[in-house]
């Protein structure tokens, strides 16, 4: 009731005040724990906030939309919020128009630090892989926003050491800089990402700029089993320079055009299958795309993370690119290249809402489709505070294949939404993946760095080969599990510690499974489809450690 009663207040003074002009901006920044807050004033919290070097007030300014002398536009404002939260240094920020007596606005822009500075040892377990990850990270350098990190992983047999520097705000602009290098016992990535995004609605221009040179060796599963390994050489440098073009109603479309160049290169090893070594390819062309989106933002809290206000936006969401990969632009072979995606969110009553995404991507090659990939995915949320706060989430996903690149498959397991299973524990061309959870919460902030929740699930899946059935060989677990989550992070991520109970035989004696690692078991917007979908040059763009340094 409070929270909705905050909303009314704030959408009934930004529309008070829309349209006027802004006299001033006020930036209030608070330290990691307040001390004018009840038991954040004691002395280890007071530490750590000497510790802490606060975000500079020139960060806080740079990514306001609305500054002195411009009209207050509430959309503006609600982009300005989900700037600063995308920062991933802050845990709160809010902008709120005041109304002054000569009929001009003060800007009133609150933000309150993350603790940043993370030495991490995890030890877990998922779908019967082991893991060790330790290093450490800090995201908001001298209070510069800029992250730097290093790590070293294993994941089952897999070790990888990982450095990677960030800076989102380059020289004091809105580029921003990525640059990776990691030596695993499979090979090394190296790869920088420079790029300028649409941070608002009405920014003009965007552009985006990649390398990256990986050098690994993958594998190939079935039965949660090793049954093929292959060296890849795989380069990559793309370009894309995108304008907005338009806003009809409310409905924002923008088209960008660029460069693709992709090369993978294949080798055998002693333990690569007869038939299984992927052929090389190499893609080269221009491309171009075309976008929209209608804002229909909304702000939630206790979704994926904890106490943290998460951007869900159920306006729609179309994008396409397209492209010849010429011989002449040095391809191997002439092709076409399609990727296009629509998602559409919708609200369906006071703390439910629902998000759906359809996709289709791939190559045509003389008529015929190659490394076609189809997926459908469909999300629910039912919050309820009876008898305690609770986020009811079901989960639908489909995909289908055609002619899949010998490197990717479609693959279901206890790390991609089946937790009583081993991982990659199925594998084919077609899946289907049901996940359904309660995930509650025990609101009260636990000494002022921790909060915990639980949850119960169950998950449903199959896979299947071209041509064969999807209700024959259904797999299904159910359990339940712990969640945590620091108080004091930006994001309000997730730990969390399942037990699960397989309810059909599968690879392995038994059919208990275990798990402790971060974040959720599923992915709304697709998991079985991840080693499909994926390049080996992704690891550029994800800034999850979590995700990064776990990939299998």
């Amino acid at each position: 009731m409070r929270r909705i009663l905050l909303g009314g207040i704030i959408l009934f003074a930004s529309l008070t005040v829309s349209a006027q002009e802004i006299s001033q901006v006020s930036i209030e920044r608070i330290n990691v724990f307040d001390p004018t807050v009840p038991g954040e004033d004691w002395w280890p919290f007071q530490t750590a906030n000497r510790i802490h070097i606060p975000t500079r007030k020139h960060i806080i300014e740079h990514d306001n939309l609305l500054p002195v002398g411009s009209l207050f536009d509430p959309l503006k404002a609600i982009e300005t919020e989900r700037n600063l939260r995308s920062l991933g240094f802050l845990r709160h920020a809010s902008v709120r128009p005041l109304l002054l007596k000569d009929g001009t606005t003060d800007l009133q822009i609150r933000t309150q630090d993350a603790w940043t500075l993370l030495p991490q040892l995890s030890l877990g377990t998922e779908g019967g892989d082991d893991f060790l990850v330790y290093g450490i990270s800090e995201s908001n350098l001298l209070g510069l926003g800029k992250s730097i990190s290093i790590f070293h992983s294993q994941v089952g047999g897999e070790i990888r050491n990982d450095l990677r520097y960030t800076d989102p705000r380059l020289l004091g602009s809105w580029n921003e800089l990525t640059t990776q290098f990691a030596d695993t016992n499979r090979g090394s990535e190296a790869g920088v990402r420079i790029l300028k995004p649409f941070f608002s609605l009405t920014e003009t221009q965007a552009w985006d700029f990649s390398w990256a040179s990986i050098n690994q060796e993958e594998s190939l599963y079935q039965n949660a089993d090793e049954i093929s390994k292959f060296n890849e050489r795989f380069s990559s440098v793309r370009s894309r320079f995108g304008l907005r073009v338009g806003r009809w109603g409310d409905t924002t479309h923008r088209i960008n055009f660029g460069t693709l160049y992709t090369n993978a290169d294949f080798g055998e090893t002693r333990d690569t299958r007869a038939g299984t070594l992927p052929k090389d390819r190499r893609l080269s062309g221009p491309i171009v795309g075309y976008s929209w989106i209608q804002p229909r933002y909304r702000g939630e809290q206790n979704i994926d993370g904890m106490q943290r206000t998460e951007d869900y936006n159920l306006g729609n969401e179309f994008s396409l690119e397209t492209g010849p990969m010429l011989e002449s632009w040095g391809s191997d072979q002439n092709r076409w290249i399609l990727s296009t995606s629509m998602r559409q969110g919708a609200s369906v009553g006071k703390g439910r809402f629902a998000l759906g995404e359809i996709g289709l991507e791939g190559r045509m090659l003389g008529g015929n489709v190659e490394n076609g990939l189809f997926f459908a995915n469909l999300n629910f949320f039912w919050k309820t505070g009876l008898p305690f706060d609770q986020t009811w989430v079901a989960h639908f996903e489909f995909n289908t294949t055609r002619l899949l690149d010998g490197e990717r498959q479609i693959v279901l397991g206890g790390d991609t939404g089946l937790r009583g299973y081993k991982n990659n524990a199925f594998t084919g061309e077609r899946s289907f993946l049901f996940n359904l959870e309660n995930r509650f919460f025990w609101n009260k902030e636990i000494y002022h760095l921790l909060y915990m929740g639980g949850v119960v699930f169950f998950d449903s899946g199959v896979v299947s080969s071209a041509g064969g059935g999807l209700n024959n060989r259904v797999k299904s677990d159910v359990g339940a599990g712990l969640r945590f989550s620091t108080s004091r992070s930006s994001s309000g991520g997730v730990v969390r510690f399942d037990i699960a109970y397989a309810l059909n035989d599968g690879p392995g004696s038994g059919r208990w499974v275990a798990t402790i690692r971060g974040g959720h078991a599923f992915s709304l917007f697709g998991s079985s489809n991840r080693r499909a979908r994926r390049n080996p040059d992704s690891n550029i763009a994800e800034n999850d450690p979590s995700v990064r340094l776990r990939r299998r």
